[in-house]
């Protein structure tokens, strides 16, 4: 049987697009030269939409080149914004008080300085985060806590800048933190006061707590307002702990140093609350043996 010459598809599919139908027949169409049209038309339009989109685009900026030679030709200059500051050097009118400087809005609660110790609360929270007390479950952010509310609730203490500092009091002594950081957020006198309050890590151990007394000793008073609040809450914190022991004689050597030097009433009444504090602590110490503390 003779074989049958090799016939490619594609040239069969040409032939049969070519062939032209019988008499009163459609001609037949294969399924992809429909798409292949489809596609076309659809290029067509978008091209000519482009074209007509290009040609009102050349004929707007025409029209207003033509309309700026014309205004131009009249002499028309263009509207130019009033300077302010021009304008009341030539006498036509005050400068408004936005110009010269000075808010035209009141002041905001935003603006007041107990924002100052909220962002405090916040910036230490974060910077003791994770830290714990000696009892290795409250965490280490509620003594600052306490510390401020101390100065506040029962020295009576107003003073936001230093309550901003009893917040951050720990923060140099037990974080990453650096006297920059604080400067940069919450001002120069606050991160001194922090400073005062902070115990130098790079000095040894026998030293340390003599320097640091030296230089609570040598601070302004509200710094040592602040150590005193600081005394009354490991005080009321520690009374059932060993370390009771140790935080008595601490903090009657301060007080003792501290007396004298008090001048405000403020100062002076936080000596003495801090001071009836030890004694009743004393007092317990002397009732009850230290092994059962």
């Amino acid at each position: 049987m003779p074989k049958k010459p090799f016939r490619h598809p594609l040239k069969a599919l040409r032939r049969f697009l070519r062939r032209k139908p019988a008499a009163g027949k459609k001609k037949l169409k294969a399924p992809l030269e429909d798409e292949v049209e489809t596609r076309a038309e659809a290029a067509r339009t978008a091209k000519a939409a482009r074209a007509r989109a290009k040609k009102q685009k050349d004929k707007d900026a025409e029209g207003r080149k033509k309309a700026g030679k014309k205004d131009g030709k009249k002499g028309k200059k263009k509207s130019r914004a009033p300077r302010p500051g021009l304008l009341a050097a030539r006498g036509g009118f005050a400068v408004p008080p936005l110009a010269q400087g000075v808010p035209t809005r009141p002041p905001t609660a935003l603006d007041l300085p107990v924002q100052s110790l909220l962002r405090a609360a916040s910036f230490a929270a974060r910077k003791h985060m994770g830290q714990k007390r000696a009892d290795g479950v409250t965490p280490y952010f509620s003594h600052v806590s306490r510390v401020t509310l101390v100065l506040s609730h029962v020295f009576g203490v107003r003073d936001e800048e230093l309550l901003t500092a009893a917040l951050l009091h720990d923060t140099l002594e037990d974080t990453a933190t650096d006297y920059d950081e604080i400067e940069d957020h919450f001002g120069a006198r606050v991160a001194d006061m922090v400073v005062l309050l902070t115990k130098n890590n790079m000095m040894p151990k026998d030293r340390r707590e003599d320097e640091y007394a030296a230089r609570l000793i040598a601070a302004p008073e509200p710094v040592k307002i602040a150590k005193m609040a600081d005394i009354y809450d490991n005080l009321s914190d520690r009374v059932t702990s060993l370390k009771i022991l140790k935080t008595t004689a601490t903090a009657e050597r301060l007080l003792r140093a501290f007396g004298p030097q008090l001048v405000s009433p403020t100062g002076i009444a936080a000596h003495a609350k801090t001071s009836d504090l030890l004694a009743r602590i004393k007092a317990i110490q002397l009732e009850t043996p230290p092994a059962a503390l």
